[in-house]
């Protein structure tokens, strides 16, 4: 994954929601993104329409509204919902696990999972959602 396009998307969140938290509102979507498998702890992370993220149920934090709008822009502009379902990566090995992202909207839910790092498109939404997951904390 390049960092450059990473740190591009997300100064776009960041810009659209200034960065910190804010009430009020809601977006017209969610996200759930973490990891699944392979050798590690699972990690399950989930941000509202209205903001609040929450990771596995132990940490919580509020992001803009905007932002959320700004991630959900991203995931479009990804094409995420033409992503195929399961990716899976040649030559990763069994024991690593995989990365997933489900974005929910009034019109539709669709989950990717991918083993392995080969789909920028998803790399870099995933990068972008965990890194708007952990700002502040």
């Amino acid at each position: 994954m390049r960092a450059a396009p990473v740190a591009s998307a997300l100064a776009v969140v960041l810009l659209a929601g200034g960065g910190a938290a804010s009430g009020g509102g809601a977006a017209s979507g969610s996200f759930a993104f973490g990891t699944a498998g392979g050798n590690v702890v699972p990690r399950h992370v989930t941000i509202s329409a209205t903001g609040r993220v929450v990771e596995r149920g132990l940490r919580t934090k509020t992001i803009d509204v905007a932002a959320v709008h700004g991630l959900l822009t991203l995931a479009t502009a990804e094409r995420f919902f033409s992503l195929p379902k399961r990716i899976e990566c040649a030559g990763t090995l069994p024991d690593v696990a995989a990365l997933y992202v489900t974005v929910r909207t009034p019109a539709r839910t669709r989950t990717v999972t991918v083993h392995g790092s080969c789909n920028r498109r998803f790399a870099e939404l995933y990068a972008v959602l965990s890194a708007v997951a952990t700002i502040g904390r």
